[in-house]
């Protein structure tokens, strides 16, 4: 009966002795335990913070892109790379020494060589000084060729003669400066524009200005060459 007892007792002192060292055990951390990673205000995790995953630890930068996904969505929000920087791509550089747009220079069309026409038909709002100026033939030849003076009535549609001896315009032809721009205005012509810069021939403006039509709608800007 006593060795009975004995081995009872005993067997009840190992079987304590055992959950007290497996409760002790418990206790004891086998290294770190996982921790629960810090999340933004968007509930992501910071990037470079490790979490646990099947007994192995996930980069969540690696991994941050597949788990950002907006609820009741199939589309992956991708934190953007630069907080700073609200584009996706890099904002534009300025290479030093690399040259710079500018603006299409002008290019200025030429009247054609050659000596004035042996006849010309006066168009609404020309008149003999502004052929004279236009052709670079004497004014004073023009007239007395045609039997005119200065104060002589003329009229769209009338001929004059035009003096071949090759002497030119007395005085000044140009008489407003160009190449400039001019602003179309209300009964504006052709024929009249080229009479008031005076040496500049209505084929030239339309040549100038790719124009199609005799149409000039005021506000527009024409190139005079």
């Amino acid at each position: 009966m006593k060795y009975k007892r004995s081995s009872r007792t005993l067997i009840i002192i190992l079987v304590i002795g055992i959950l007290v060292i497996g409760l002790t055990a418990c206790k004891l951390p086998a290294s770190k335990g996982p921790e629960t990673p810090v999340a933004t205000s968007e509930g992501f995790p910071v990037p470079g913070q490790t979490q646990q995953s099947g007994g192995s630890q996930v980069n969540t930068s690696a991994t941050q892109t597949a788990q950002a996904v907006l609820p009741g969505t199939n589309q992956t929000q991708v934190p953007p790379q630069n907080p700073t920087q609200s584009s996706a791509y890099p904002p534009p550089t300025t290479v030093p020494g690399a040259p710079t747009a500018t603006a299409a220079s002008v290019v200025y069309v030429e009247p054609t060589p050659g000596g004035p026409p042996s006849t010309y038909t006066l168009a609404e709002g020309e008149f003999p000084f502004c052929i004279a100026r236009r052709f670079d033939v004497n004014q004073n030849e023009l007239l007395q060729l045609n039997n005119l003076t200065p104060e002589s009535f003329v009229y769209a549609g009338q001929e004059l003669t035009m003096p071949q001896t090759g002497n030119p315009f007395d005085g000044t032809r140009t008489l407003h400066e160009h190449p400039t721009n001019y602003k179309i205005v209300e009964g504006d012509t052709l024929n009249t524009i080229a009479c008031y810069f005076g040496d500049v021939s209505p084929d030239m403006i339309a040549l100038q200005n790719g124009l199609t039509t005799t149409d000039l709608p005021p506000g527009e800007v024409l190139v005079i060459p």
